[in-house]
This record gives C-alpha cells, structure tokens and sequence, in this order.
C-alpha cells in the first residue's frame, strides 16, 4: 500500500446533493473515523479496480486513494435501486448510468460489513404491495387498498387516495415532474380512464394527523406533520414548506413494536415510515427504506445523524 493510498473501514454510498448524507459525513469527521464518501454523480471522475482474488477495491481521484477490501466495518447506503426517470438520455450518459448503477449493487459482495441498508432488502421492501402484506401480517392496521388499472369497485359517494405503485418520475419540455397522492371522489374516478397503468387506490382517512416514522435500529423517533397546528388533508407535500410544523411525539408501545417487527421482517435497519393517526387509529401506509430525514435534523433537532452513525460503528 503506498503512503498516498488509505484503507476505510465505513463507506457512504450517496450523491453530493444528498443532505441527509452531508450529516453522517460529519459526524464522521467529528468522531475521526475513517471513512469514505463515494458520490454516484461523480463516478467519472474516479478510477476504480475490483480485484476479485483479493476482494480488493481500489478507488482514485478526487485528491484521494482509498482501498476497502473485506475488513469493511459498514456501509450508509443512499444510492436508489431503482432508474426512474424517463428522460432521454445519449447513449453514453445511459451505459454510464446502467453500468454503474450495477457497479454499486455488486459492493454487496463486501457482505461482512454492516448494511444500511443492504440493496436487496431495500430492492424488496420498495415494493409498496409487499410492504402493505408484511405490515397486515404484523397485526399493523393498513387502508383498504385496491390496485387495480379500473375502477369497477368504487362506490362514487367516497372520497379516495390515489397514488402510484413506484414513484414516476416524467420528464417534458426540460423540466422533471412527479406526481403526488391525490385525493379524489368514487365519481371522479369512475370517469377517469386507468386502464393505461395500475394505481393504488386507498379509502381516504378523514380528520388525520400525519406521521413521519424514522425507525434506526431499535430506536423510533416519531413526528407528526401538521399546518398551523392543524391536520392537513391530502398529502402533505403539497402544503408550503413555511407552513409546516414538525413535533416530535410518543406512541403506544404496541405500534412501535409492531414497527419494529415490521422491519426485522423486512430485514431493515432504517426506514422512514408514513402513518396516519385518525380518531386514535394508527395506519401504516408505507416504508421508505431510503427516506429522506436530514430535514428533520434541521427543523426538529432530533439526534437521527447521530444513532445512525452509532448503528453503523457498533
């Protein structure tokens, strides 16, 4: 090994406008470990070289040489699995975004080191479906949900959500667009034409409080989402961000070790997980194993970056 070169023992698999990841970088820093960040947006810049005998990895340029090799301790993986975005791209710019996306699910082979969280358990538990089986299964109450491409078993004096399976990314004009969960009546959606696509189509929760569920470990720290302290309907993206409040609350602890079975079923070690509490009900709707969370760092003051990276050392 030359005097340039280092060897890592924690590897951030990410990109540079990952914010969350800006956090656990830090705390890095702070705590004078040795690790590496490896943005996915810069992969041309580096040189890299597996050696599959040695299990050796060699990674160079961005002013640095690193190697991991299988004394790997962990991995803080926020790198995607799935290529949404329909954009049309050269051919050059699609082999770069195919091969190294393939790139980075095959450093599963580094499968001593800790994962969080592993891409084939995050590849499983992207699937909302599965998600929504394995939480009835669990004893966690879910929405009556239907997917379906019609609308045969609507009645049309109900209000429902609808949302797509996979978030679709679009992309028109030069500019990327994304849909939300939209609440829409049984009338609307019976002349609405679905036939081209499945969507998930859910009873709408009236007068509800939303959760955000970030779950590390066995550690849950709960926040409701409200707008002037005050409910919002639909999906709370839609609102403006300067009318958002965020508070940290507690929960029973029977939803939160149903949580945390949810995820030991799902072999994941972090997930940021959406409920809805209405009239003292507690409903699952989905687990997002890549979640976003820096933002609740920053408007909450909640230590997330800090347990992670706790989980990720132990």
């Amino acid at each position: 090994m030359s005097s340039m070169s280092r060897k890592i023992d924690y590897l951030i698999l990410s990109s540079t406008l990952d914010f969350s990841s800006d956090y656990i970088a830090h705390e890095f820093q702070q705590r004078r470990l040795n690790y590496f960040r490896l943005n996915r947006d810069q992969f041309g810049k580096c040189i890299i070289e597996y050696d599959v005998e040695s299990q050796r990895l060699t990674i160079e340029g961005l002013n640095t040489k690193v190697i991991i090799d299988d004394s790997l301790k962990s991995v803080y993986f926020r790198c995607p699995v799935f290529i949404r975005s329909n954009k049309s791209y050269s051919l050059e710019r699609q082999l770069y975004r195919s091969q190294w996306s393939s790139f980075i699910r095959n450093l599963s082979v580094y499968d001593k080191a800790r994962w969080m969280n592993h891409p084939m358990y995050t590849y499983q538990a992207e699937n909302k479906i599965y998600q929504l089986e394995m939480a009835k299964r669990i004893g966690l109450e879910i929405p009556k949900t239907v997917v379906a491409n019609n609308a045969v078993l609507i009645d049309k004096e109900k209000k429902y959500v609808v949302k797509a399976l996979d978030t679709p990314l679009f992309y028109e004009n030069g500019q990327e667009m994304f849909t939300y969960s939209t609440v829409v009546t049984g009338e609307e959606l019976l002349s609405s034409e679905l036939s081209s696509a499945p969507v998930f189509i859910q009873e709408c929760l009236e007068d509800k409080i939303d959760l955000r569920i970030t779950i590390i470990g066995d550690s849950i720290y709960p926040v409701t989402i409200t707008s002037h302290k005050e409910g919002i309907e639909g999906d709370w993206r839609k609102t403006k961000k300067e009318d958002l409040e965020y508070n940290p609350v507690e929960m029973p602890n029977d939803i939160k070790n149903k949580l945390l079975a949810l995820m030991k079923r799902l072999n994941l070690s972090f997930g940021g997980v959406d409920m809805i509490l209405s009239h003292d009900n507690y409903t699952f709707i989905e687990v997002n194993p890549t979640g976003e969370w820096g933002w609740l760092v920053n408007t909450t003051g909640l230590d997330i970056h800090k347990k992670i990276v706790d989980w990720l050392t132990q």
